[in-house]
């Protein structure tokens, strides 16, 4: 038993490596679209957003494709199956002036900080 100890002693404990947390794919692209100072403003201070994130329903499902692992799957089937988001999402392109007749998941992707346009 005390070769055993005295081997231990000879070779240094080391501490594991710690483990990185994953990261979305969305944040590893090189481009990722941010909202300047003056663009979150105009948001914050739009009357429509106000009057549409009343709507509890809306909210919850902002809330769900932040917190989701998968937020383009999400984006794509409100896009297609909640007209009060695509309303919403379009509300936003408006005020910070990128293309607000267009639709798509890549304008929404990168007002939302998500990604960048094709």
């Amino acid at each position: 038993m005390p070769e055993l100890a005295l081997k231990h002693k000879e070779t240094p404990c080391e501490k594991p490596a710690p483990i990185p947390e994953p990261v979305p794919d969305y944040l590893k692209e090189e481009s990722v679209a941010l909202l300047d100072k003056e663009q979150l403003s105009r948001i914050a201070q739009s009357g429509a957003l106000k009057d549409m994130l009343k709507n509890e329903g809306l909210r919850r499902l902002i809330k769900l494709i932040d917190s989701s692992e998968n937020p383009e799957y999400l984006l794509d089937k409100a896009r297609t199956d909640n007209q009060l988001f695509v309303e919403f999402s379009e509300e936003i392109l408006a005020i910070i002036q990128r293309d607000p007749g267009v639709t798509g998941r890549e304008q929404v992707l990168e007002a939302m900080g998500m990604g960048s346009k094709p």
